[in-house]
């Protein structure tokens, strides 16, 4: 027992040896460990820099700048009320940004049957089109000729919804993707010009909703653009829309009982009303801004229920309504733009404070008021087509719940009318 514990105890002590001197030696056979840097206490403290999101949006807006210098020009289709409104703005435009740019003005049905004839022949001319949500919704976008506008937004105001009517964007095609809603009229539903000399005053007292434009006294003394005709298709279809007005009204409009003048030619509407043939006209697309600038040149002609003064005189029963069914209120894109530095350029910058702030103020022919919230001069706006903060309004061009609807209300409104002619 004495010797194993003598053992025991030298061997103990052995490796009581082996362990301090593994203590005070390095392991040949072991990897270097680096040695650790010293970090000063400042350097410790130090924060990661952050982007900074306003420096990283100028340096893009100037390589979008410098990409739409360096393409030729910017090509832009104007359709019937964007035609008459938007070439100052372009002016102002080409001189901030250098930017050449060529505008397309016409009528929105025959422009975009232009473009989509081009198209076809495989020539891609245009960059940026204003045309109405028919004529996009009827030709373009059916035919995949659009791309999505939202995945050129980069401006910071055009990016931020908050900035936009009710906290969103306002699309007019069906996928709510294509066709951009940047603009619109507040007013009563269903708006009509009529000849002073054949309306009197008593007449207008009388009407009080839109039903009221049937009435048998009426009977042969309306013209109207056929819903056959694409400029024509917002007002039939909001009226097959609404919740007060419906088919049932349509049915009745383009019943032969009632014998409206059905005519595709907006200028044989225009000197129709002025010349007293008809005593009023009601879903004449673009033709009513022809007619409201003969009024303001003295001509016999005037605005109901809501004039061209700005004085609107009742509102109908059926309520108030947002309209931006017109070219110059609905901004699109083609696919396989010639120029797509300087067409995005152009949608960011349209769409911004300062863009939609010089359609107020150098539009010459009355501009639809912006959907931005954030822009405060109105410019050559109307004051009764201006929102009212606190009302509600029906959105039939643009609110997703009756965009859905539009092309059954088009074809309803076109079988109508041929089913009785």
């Amino acid at each position: 027992m004495h010797g194993r514990s003598a053992t025991m105890l030298a061997l103990t002590a052995a490796a009581m040896v082996l362990v301090l001197a593994a203590c005070g030696q390095a392991d040949p056979t072991a990897t270097p460990v680096p040695a650790a840097t010293p970090t000063s206490p400042a350097q410790a403290d130090e924060p990661t820099p952050t982007p900074d999101p306003a420096a990283a949006f100028a340096a893009e807006w100037d390589a979008l700048i410098a990409g739409a210098k360096a393409e030729p020009e910017l090509v832009i289709v104007l359709g019937g009320s964007a035609s008459r409104n938007y070439r100052p703005v372009v002016e102002f435009f080409e001189k901030k940004f250098g930017v050449t740019v060529i505008v397309s003005s016409g009528s929105g049905s025959a422009q975009a049957l232009r473009v989509m004839a081009e198209r076809q022949a495989g020539q891609y001319l245009v960059d940026v089109m204003f045309l109405g949500p028919t004529s996009a919704n009827t030709q373009f976008v059916p035919a995949n000729a659009l791309d999505p506008l939202a995945e050129q937004f980069i401006h910071p105001e055009v990016l931020d919804t908050s900035l936009w009517y009710r906290g969103q964007y306002w699309w007019a095609d069906i996928p709510q993707k294509y066709v951009f809603s940047l603009s619109a009229q507040a007013g009563p539903i269903q708006t009509m010009r009529y000849n002073t000399d054949l309306v009197t005053q008593a007449d207008l007292d009388g009407i009080n909703s839109v039903w009221d434009y049937l009435d048998p006294k009426w009977t042969g003394k309306i013209v109207a653009i056929t819903p056959l005709t694409g400029g024509a298709g917002g007002s039939y279809y909001e009226a097959y829309v609404h919740p007060d007005i419906g088919k049932e009204w349509v049915d009745a409009f383009v019943d032969p009982a009632l014998d409206v003048t059905f005519l595709e030619d907006t200028r044989q509407i225009v000197d129709g009303v002025a010349k007293a043939v008809y005593a009023f006209a009601i879903n004449i697309g673009s033709a009513g801004n022809d007619l409201d600038a003969l009024a303001g040149l003295g001509a016999p002609v005037q605005k109901f229920p809501c004039d061209v003064k700005n004085v609107c005189s009742k509102e109908f029963i059926e309520g108030g309504v947002l309209a931006a069914s017109g070219s110059s209120s609905n901004m699109m894109i083609p696919t396989n733009r010639p120029n797509p530095n300087a067409a995005k350029l152009w949608v960011n910058w349209f769409l911004s404070q300062e863009g939609q702030t010089m359609m107020h103020t150098l539009a010459e022919d009355d501009p639809n008021p912006t959907l931005r919230t954030d822009v405060t001069d109105f410019g050559n706006t109307l004051a009764y087509e201006r929102r009212v903060e606190g009302a509600e309004y029906f959105f039939f061009s643009s609110d997703p719940t009756y965009t859905v609807l539009r092309d059954e209300a088009l074809q309803y409104a076109k079988d109508a009318f041929n089913a009785v002619r």
